[in-house]
């Protein structure tokens, strides 16, 4: 059956994906994917378009697009999660001169070298809230090369010789708008000495569609995990350590609109920027799933373990 036939409240598994061209790859982008659970919350006053849950976030689509995508309709019945026992992992030091920087092997850049720092995200995720409070009243609007599309940068506070560009909000590589064509030309063409991708902390899921496609540049990388303060809001908390172990590169939990874990975030970054420390390799395949767990505990409890 067809995606846009399901009725409020109806559960059904993605089979397939029609269409061809950047819609389809939006699609997919936004991880509309065979496998993947949709359920339909509600339809606009007018019938058009739908809002759907999937992957634990709300998607609307016209009810055109939505009859693009093939359904398996299901009767799927809530069980009560039961929690997941998981022991303590040592943290990995990443990022802080810790087991994975050996020192004899050690060739920091040299001292006047600008470090330069692409923030990266998907949109509404606090990625400009995180921007001012990293660069303050150090900033610099101008327009990128070509584009009318705005290029927001600045110095870190407190750190010579360091830029930041805000770029716009992107789901992926594979660009749809004109933003996020701005931002991968950004990323691929210039080169900058390290990418700060900020994630969303209450829908990690989603985002790290973009933060596997990242790592796989090979630049040294921090992950910002923003939102925090929500999550633990919820009463919910993230396994920092076992995230970070996973990745291979810097997670560092924060709240960009409170400025909490920000001086944390920066240090990671100015490192592994300045001793060009890249994401580990690695076989996701092989590894258990990043899970958030329902714990009370607060995440900062996990990243200092």
């Amino acid at each position: 059956m067809r995606l846009n036939k399901l009725e409020i409240g109806q559960t059904g598994i993605i089979k397939a994906v029609e269409g061809e061209g950047a819609l389809r790859q939006h699609f997919l982008d936004m991880g509309v994917i065979p496998g993947a659970e949709i359920t339909l919350i509600k339809y606009a006053p007018m019938g058009d378009p739908v809002e759907f849950q999937i992957h634990g976030y709300e998607l609307t689509l016209r009810l055109a697009d939505a009859e693009k995508i093939q359904v398996e309709k299901t009767n799927k019945t809530v069980f009560e999660k039961k929690p997941v026992q998981r022991n303590k992992i040592e943290h990995p030091g990443l990022g802080e001169g810790g087991k994975y920087h050996i020192k004899k092997e050690e060739n920091p850049l040299p001292e006047d070298k600008v470090l330069s720092f692409a923030l990266a995200g998907n949109q509404n995720c606090g990625k400009t809230t995180l921007f001012n409070q990293l660069t303050g009243s150090n900033q610099h609007v101008g327009n990128f090369p070509g584009v009318t599309v705005d290029r927001k940068s600045g110095q870190i506070k407190g750190y010579m010789n360091t830029e930041v560009v805000d770029l716009p909000g992107i789901y992926s590589l594979s660009p749809y708008t004109s933003e996020e064509i701005v931002s991968r030309g950004y990323i691929l063409n210039e080169h900058p000495t390290g990418i700060i991708n900020i994630v969303d902390a209450t829908n990690i899921e989603r985002n790290l569609y973009l933060t596997m496609q990242l790592m796989e540049l090979e630049t040294p990388m921090v992950l910002a995990l923003n939102m925090m303060d929500e999550v633990r809001g919820n009463g919910g908390s993230v396994h920092i350590n076992e995230m970070e172990e996973i990745l291979g590169i810097p997670v560092v939990p924060i709240s960009a609109s409170k400025n909490e874990g920000v001086d944390e975030l920066i240090n990671h970054a100015i490192h592994v920027a300045k001793y060009q420390e890249k994401p580990r390799r690695n076989d996701f395949l092989r590894r258990r799933s990043i899970r958030r767990c329902c714990s009370p505990l607060s995440a900062r409890h996990y990243a200092l373990d």
